[in-house]
C-alpha cells in the first residue's frame, strides 16, 4: 500500500512540473526590437467610374450643305493646323460665287464710265453715287460668295489625330451633322459622374487618386472642371481631371476615382509585427519585460505599414523583428 502511495505521488509530482514548466514564460531574455502602435487620421472614399478623354477635342462638322466630294483622311490620320480634311461638292454656292463675280464686273464697268461723264459733268452727282453703291454690293455678294464658298473646305483647328469618322466620299453633309472628330493626343483626363450627394465633397484644383487599369500606380489627378448642375436622370454631376501624360495612356480607357467622404481615425503599426496563423491575426506588445501574444483585427496595408482595426490602443509597444520565434510571456530586453 505504502508502494502504490509513492508511485502516485511521484507521477503527481512529475505532471505537475510539466505543467509548470509549460504554462511558466521563458526564463533566458531575448533582445527584440520594438515601434509603437499609433493613432491617426486616414481619409474616408469611395469609389466612382470614368473614363480617360482628350482635353482638346473638336467635332467637325459643316457649316453648308453639300455631297463630300473628296476626303484626305481616315481613323488614326495625324493631321497639322489648317490641313483640309475634307471638300463639300456644292454646285449653287459655285453659281452664286461666279454670279457674284460677274455682277462685280459689270458693276466696275459702270463706275469707270460714271467717273469719266462726271469729269465732264454729264451726269448728275444721284446717278454717280448710284453707280459706286452698286460697285460696293456687287463687292459684298463676291465676299460673301466667297466665304460660303470657304466653308465647303473643312480644316483641321489644331493638330492631332482623327479619331472618329462619320462619313464617306459621296454622302450628303448638311449643317450641323458630325463628320470626322479630331482630338489632340498625349492630353487626357479623366471625366466622372459623381453622385449629387457626393459632388458638395470636391472642389475646384482638389487633388484626388484615380486608378486607371492600364497602368500600376495611381495617379493624382486634379479637379480642373465641375458641372454646375446635375443631370435630373442620373442624379449625377459630371467633374473633369487632368491627370499626367502617360505614353500608355488612351483615350477612353477605364478608370476609377477615389472620392473623399470623411475621416476615421486608425491604429496603424509595421507590418512585420504583425503574426498571422492561418485565420488568426496577432502581435507581440511588450508589457514590462514580457512579450504578450495580443490577437488584432486588421485593415488594409500600405507600404510597410498596417491597419490594426481591433486589439491595440495607441502609443502600445510591440515588437517588429523576430516575432515568429517568441513565445506568449517571453522574457524580453529592448534593444536600445
Amino acid at each position: 500500500m505504502r508502494a502504490l502511495f509513492a508511485i502516485v505521488l511521484g507521477t503527481m509530482f512529475i505532471a505537475c512540473h510539466d505543467k509548470a514548466s509549460m504554462s511558466s514564460p521563458t526564463r533566458t531574455p531575448r533582445t527584440v526590437r520594438t515601434d509603437t502602435a499609433r493613432a491617426v487620421k486616414r481619409t474616408l472614399d469611395d469609389e466612382v467610374i470614368g473614363t480617360l478623354r482628350a482635353r482638346t477635342s473638336a467635332t467637325i462638322a459643316a457649316s453648308v450643305t453639300g455631297r463630300i466630294g473628296k476626303l484626305n483622311v481616315t481613323v488614326g490620320s495625324r493631321v497639322r493646323t489648317g490641313q483640309v480634311l475634307l471638300t463639300l461638292s456644292a454646285s449653287e454656292i459655285d453659281a452664286k460665287a461666279e454670279h457674284a463675280s460677274a455682277a462685280l464686273a459689270q458693276a466696275s464697268i459702270e463706275l469707270h464710265r460714271a467717273e469719266q461723264l462726271r469729269s465732264s459733268q454729264a451726269i448728275p452727282a444721284s446717278a454717280y453715287d448710284a453707280a459706286v453703291a452698286q460697285h460696293r454690293m456687287a463687292q459684298a455678294q463676291l465676299a460673301e460668295a466667297n466665304a460660303m464658298r470657304a466653308y465647303t473646305s473643312l480644316r483641321a483647328p489644331f493638330d492631332g489625330v482623327i479619331t472618329g469618322k462619320e462619313c464617306d466620299v459621296g454622302d450628303l453633309a448638311v449643317m450641323g451633322k458630325t463628320l470626322l472628330v479630331l482630338e489632340s493626343p498625349g492630353a487626357l483626363r479623366l471625366e466622372a459622374a459623381v453622385p449629387e450627394a457626393m459632388a458638395s465633397l470636391v472642389h475646384m484644383g482638389d487633388v484626388l487618386t484615380a486608378h486607371i487599369d492600364a497602368i500600376a500606380t495611381p495617379l493624382a489627378a486634379t479637379v480642373s472642371e465641375l458641372g454646375a448642375a446635375a443631370d435630373p436622370r442620373s442624379r449625377t454631376v459630371l467633374i473633369k481631371l487632368d491627370i499626367p501624360d502617360l505614353p500608355n495612356l488612351r483615350a477612353g480607357m477605364f478608370g476609377r476615382l477615389a472620392v473623399p467622404t470623411g475621416e476615421e481615425r486608425v491604429i496603424i503599426v509595421p507590418t512585420a509585427a504583425i503574426v498571422r496563423r492561418g485565420q488568426m491575426e496577432t502581435v507581440f506588445v511588450v508589457e514590462g519585460d514580457s512579450a504578450r501574444l495580443r490577437l488584432v483585427r486588421t485593415g488594409r496595408t500600405e507600404g510597410q505599414t498596417t491597419e490594426v482595426r481591433g486589439g491595440l490602443d495607441d502609443g502600445e509597444r510591440i515588437v517588429i523583428d523576430d516575432v515568429t520565434a517568441l513565445t506568449d510571456g517571453q522574457t524580453v530586453e529592448v534593444e536600445s
